[in-house]
């Protein structure tokens, strides 16, 4: 009886390591599908497991962002010919989010990791900045920003709207607020602060009287400002484009501003931050991270030192041996550059100035151009972000 027994349990033990190994390789099939989608985790989702319920059913549970992914998914599993239960969700949740599109409505929107105020910051967005919401949780959005950062930020820093609002607000006609820092007011008078606004913010307009500019945020508040500093944003749109001399003088509008983790805004920004601040007050939308900024435009070659560099190029600095990314920054010509590490400041590579930085010398890896390039994903012009 005890051999009998025992001889159960060994066949139980191989039956279920057999189920195992096949979920293993299963899984394997599906995260190499998975990797294919999301080469990188900051821009996408595609997040999908199989498990195996009580009664031996597989089921798939998960979520992406895109259908095509979990269409390949699904194949996948049915050429095998298996049984399964499709728990996957494609985001945006439509069944739980009656709109699925938004405009951030703070003047500076802070974007987290992790749906709470404790997370790490991962991004920030401003004021007029359009994004799609793809999930909630509690008092959280999941949201992706125009250059496809995905992460959370509260419920009170967007607007949702729905496709015909989106489509409203596009159609609008919007302005873009290009003073560094201001303040927008209940009344005509200018005595009641309604909102603090950063450059680069998009309201809509409503009338203009000789002194006073009436705006509509995005949430529907009724503001008052002051004339100076608006433009049309499609006028600026359309004629904006990326001028080195120009794009120096941005920089500069920052010296001195603090440095801060995630920051994107003219209040404080970090590294990457700082670089697609600029370029985006001179047209153009980014990738967020230097990681990601340093695969987009014409590779420089740097072995002879900065002869090579124009100004508005692109300099990034970290690991020689890893080739790891860690910071960037912008050259504005005669060996400096312009960059936010501790404060917006302007350090040389020339190790005979007065402003040489051994560091960013030691650790420069890699120099990229992005003027004059062919737009593309990660480094495209505000008027061909279909977005906006």
């Amino acid at each position: 009886m005890k051999i009998k027994s025992f001889v159960a349990i060994v066949g139980l033990m191989l039956m279920l390591g057999c189920r195992l190994a096949t979920l293993d390789g299963l899984q394997k099939e599906i995260d190499g599908i998975a990797s294919k989608w999301v080469p990188d985790k900051r821009v996408a989702i595609c997040k999908i497991k199989v498990e195996q319920n009580r009664n031996g059913h597989l089921v798939l549970k998960g979520e992406t962002i895109f259908p095509e992914a979990k269409a390949e998914i699904l194949q996948l599993i049915a050429n095998k010919g298996v049984t399964f239960t499709d728990s996957i969700q494609v985001l945006p949740d439509s069944v739980n989010l009656q709109k699925v599109w938004g405009v951030v409505r703070l003047s500076v929107a802070n974007i987290r990791y992790e749906p709470e105020h404790s997370a790490e910051m991962a991004t920030q967005a401003i004021m007029g900045t359009p994004v799609r919401i793809l999930k909630k949780t509690d008092e959280w959005y999941l949201i992706q920003t125009p250059d496809r950062y995905i992460a959370w930020t509260n419920q009170y820093a967007v607007q949702p709207m729905s496709n015909s609002e989106m489509a409203d607000w596009r159609k609008s006609d919007r302005l873009i607020y290009t003073e560094t820092y201001g303040l927008a007011y209940q009344d005509s008078k200018k005595t009641n602060v309604l909102c603090d606004l950063v450059a680069g913010a998009i309201v809509v307009k409503k009338a203009v009287d000789k002194d006073v500019t009436e705006i509509s945020l995005p949430d529907g508040r009724i503001g008052y400002v002051s004339n100076q500093n608006w433009i049309n944003l499609k006028q600026w749109s359309d004629t904006v484009s990326l001028i080195s001399d120009r794009m120096i003088a941005t920089g500069k509008r920052f010296l001195g501003f603090p440095y801060f983790w995630g920051g994107t805004s003219s209040k404080a920004v970090d590294c990457s931050g700082f670089v697609k601040t600029v370029y985006f007050l001179n047209g153009t939308i980014l990738e967020r991270d230097a990681s990601q900024q340093a695969r987009h435009g014409q590779v420089l070659d740097i072995t002879q030192g900065y002869s090579n560099l124009q100004k508005g190029d692109l300099l990034f600095f970290g690991n020689k041996e890893t080739f790891k990314v860690t910071h960037v920054g912008m050259y504005i010509g005669d060996s400096e550059v312009i960059h936010s590490s501790g404060f917006v400041h302007i350090s040389s590579l020339d190790k005979n100035r007065a402003n040489y930085s051994d560091v960013l010398s030691s650790k420069w890896i890699a120099a990229r151009r992005i003027i004059g390039v062919t737009p593309e994903q990660g480094l495209l012009p505000i008027r061909q972000h279909n977005w906006y």
